[in-house]
């Protein structure tokens, strides 16, 4: 509380009451507040030692749970790597509850994520004009002639949430600086895969994810009409295959001759064979969708006739183009036209008999090809056609072959005859009699080769001990008993030794740390028994530690050999400390494994720990907590008492000062009143 200045040294009096005042307030401090506050240090010093016990003790009850555990410490699982290949293929986790044994394992298949892709488009943000549906492992998806490949792609992910989820989530590979593919993954691993249903409007065809396929016919080369039976077909009629227009005649048309009109259409198409009972038959598989022609009105009846539908996730043969060729007059080339005077895109080659013509490139599988043809008189595409798909050193030969075809365009088609990637390419080279040269071109890609399968869905096989499991997962849980195998690498034929033992280094740490947390809250004991310890003759201390030291007295009457935790190199020494003999220990764990664990378990010393600490450390209940509660609710009233005692000594600070200063003021009054007199007194005697 400030002093008024008026109340400095006593200047009437002559006394310091000052000084007198804080002997007085000093003396009440020492009677009022001081012993207030040293009973809240000491309350204070209390709380925060049964705090820190309390930590020792939750360190104490955690150990012992760790103890208390079947197979406390755990167990190793060992396995070690291919002797064929030298690689990882599993790892191994063994829980508390394994039992130590020796597996022979064999990874013959790791599990896989379904994943398919579409084909690429130009523009990812533009809208598709695609009108209809497909289902994605059950659930319809509507597409509307507004939406991007974007508005796609967040369609399919938006069924792929709540109860009903697809399980299917899709993405955008990019494609250039605008394309794009939609990319189709399945959210867990497994031979379930993605079940595609096409809709209306085909449009999982238009997408690329399906190809399309005519019903079973019973042969390639026969017109269709005869080789389906159909008494009276239709008219001849044009369909759209993908982006391509072809005319198709039933009567006269065969399989195979609608497969090369839609390849020299610059389509993919290919016949493929299927079993029909004891019989065999084909279909025309053709990429993309295939749909009616507006306006003519005999499409849908062929369409119809060939059962063209939604077939399967095939993978798409790349197509290379030549330039266009054409005769002297201009006229597209076909199989038939001479080779001397072709032209290229309008500009004549100037080929004639006598000269070379040099065909380089590349098979799908990246081998190369290099041949070439003499040009005698009278010799025509179709010769030049021969030499390319010759079986020997043409690109017929090797392990993926590929075949030229001419189209109504005059361009050369080279198709490869496997699906996927593909790095095919041909050029075709002049060299002429006077040993000038030209060129007939190189190639482009029409129709990329692609996988619409990117990843198949399957499930993993392992064989254990002769049993083979077979699983959706790579995280196999249940082949042996309590032991997590997680697969890395398939290598059928290769069996690995796994052994699970027990963690006896893991049991001894385990073990360790219960002897190092009991000595803890000893050692913390011992420090309070000293005079000016803040729980110094604590008897609630000494009878939580009496009792985890009684819980050291368990006597487990099932075991044999190891019913006391001295005879596993646990022992008390004379300050009443734990010591801990290693050596020993393992030698009875080794031994007698299952009889540790009972020593160590819920009815033996971990159980008997848990029990005693939880006891002194329950909620609201146990001895610490009580304590901790009854410090903090007697410091909070100490504390209230402090500052009202602190309030009452203010108060009597003012009070005293108060009626100091009235002093000061009636003796200032009397002062002046006697100078008052004197100068009255000195006045009469002068008169």
């Amino acid at each position: 509380m400030t002093t008024p200045i008026a109340n400095f040294s006593g200047l009437q009096s002559g006394i310091q009451w000052n000084d007198v005042v804080d002997s007085i307030v000093r003396a009440d401090e020492v009677r009022m507040v001081t012993p207030i506050t040293q009973q809240l240090e000491k309350r204070t010093a209390e709380r925060a030692a049964w705090t820190e016990f309390q930590k020792l003790v939750f360190n104490l009850n955690e150990s012992s749970r760790a103890v208390r555990i079947a197979g406390f410490g755990g167990f190793l699982a060992t396995a070690p790597k291919s002797p064929a290949s030298g690689q990882t293929l599993f790892s191994a986790t063994a829980s508390n509850l394994a039992e130590p044994g020796r597996y022979r394992v064999e990874v013959v298949q790791l599990a896989e994520t379904a994943k398919l892709g579409g084909k690429a488009v130009a523009d990812r943000a533009t809208a598709l004009n695609l009108t209809g549906d497909f289902a994605i492992n059950g659930t319809s998806i509507s597409i509307d002639a507004a939406d991007s490949l974007q508005a796609i792609r967040d369609k399919v992910n938006a069924a792929n949430t709540g109860p009903s989820a697809t399980g299917v989530s899709a993405s955008i590979l990019n494609d250039g600086t605008t394309g794009g593919r939609l990319v189709l993954t399945r959210s867990t691993a497994g031979s379930d895969g993605i079940s595609l249903t096409d809709g209306t409007g085909g449009i999982a065809r238009e997408l690329g994810f399906l190809d399309s396929r005519t019903k079973p016919i019973s042969s390639t080369t026969d017109a269709i009409a005869a080789a389906l039976g159909i008494a009276v077909s239709p008219p001849p009629a044009s369909i759209r295959v993908g982006d391509k227009l072809i005319t198709v005649d039933l009567s006269t048309d065969s399989i195979s001759s609608i497969v090369a009109k839609i390849q020299a259409a610059g389509g993919q198409a290919a016949t493929e064979t299927m079993p029909f009972g004891d019989e065999t038959r084909y279909r025309l598989v053709a990429d993309g969708n295939v749909q009616a022609v507006s306006g003519d009105a005999n499409s849908e009846a062929v369409i119809s006739a060939l059962g063209f539908a939604a077939g399967s996730t095939s993978a798409v043969r790349q197509v290379s183009v030549s330039g266009a060729l054409s005769d002297a007059g201009g006229t597209p080339a076909t199989a038939s036209t001479a080779l001397a005077g072709l032209r290229l895109n309008g500009v004549d080659a100037a080929i004639a008999a006598g000269d070379a013509i040099n065909i380089r490139g590349t098979r799908g599988d990246g081998s190369v090809v290099n041949i070439g043809i003499a040009i005698d008189p009278g010799e025509t595409v179709q010769d030049l056609l021969n030499k390319i798909n010759d079986a020997t050193s043409g690109f017929g030969a090797g392990t993926r072959t590929a075949t030229a075809s001419i189209g109504a365009d005059g361009k050369i088609r080279l198709a490869d005859a496997t699906g996927g990637s593909s790095r095919l390419s041909f050029s075709m080279d002049i060299v002429r009699a006077d040993g000038s040269t030209g060129s007939l071109g190189t190639s482009s890609v029409e129709t990329a080769g692609r996988a619409r399968e990117l990843q198949a869905g399957r499930d993993a096989i392992i064989v254990v001990d002769g049993t083979e499991y077979v699983r959706n997962t790579n995280s196999i849980t249940d082949a042996i008993p309590n032991v997590t195998l997680s697969l890395s690498a398939a290598e059928a034929g290769t069996t690995v030794d796994l052994d699970i033992s027990r963690n006896v280094d893991g049991a001894s740490d385990a073990a360790k740390k219960l002897v190092d947390s009991y000595n803890a809250v000893r050692t913390f004991f011992d420090e309070q028994r000293q005079v000016d310890a803040p729980l110094y003759s604590n008897s609630l201390l000494r009878g939580v530690v009496e009792s985890f030291t009684a819980s050291l007295r368990v006597d487990v009457t099932g075991n044999a050999t190891y019913n006391r935790p001295t005879l596993v190199g646990m022992t008390l020494d004379r300050n009443g400390r734990l010591t801990f003999d290693t050596a020993k220990f393992k030698e009875a764990l080794n031994s007698a494994p299952k009889e540790i664990e009972s020593l160590f378990g819920l009815m033996g010393l971990g159980g008997a720990f848990v029990t005693s600490t939880d006891k002194a450390t329950g909620f609201s209940e146990g001895t610490i907590s009580t304590q901790l509660r009854s410090l903090s609710e007697s410091s909070t009233r100490l504390t209230a008492r402090e500052a009202e005692a602190k309030r009452r000594l203010e108060l009597r600070r003012a009070s005293l000062v108060a009626q100091f200063t009235q002093m000061e003021s009636a003796l200032a009054r009397l002062n002046s009143q006697g100078t008052a007199l004197r100068g009255l007194m000195g006045a009469s005697q002068s008169n």
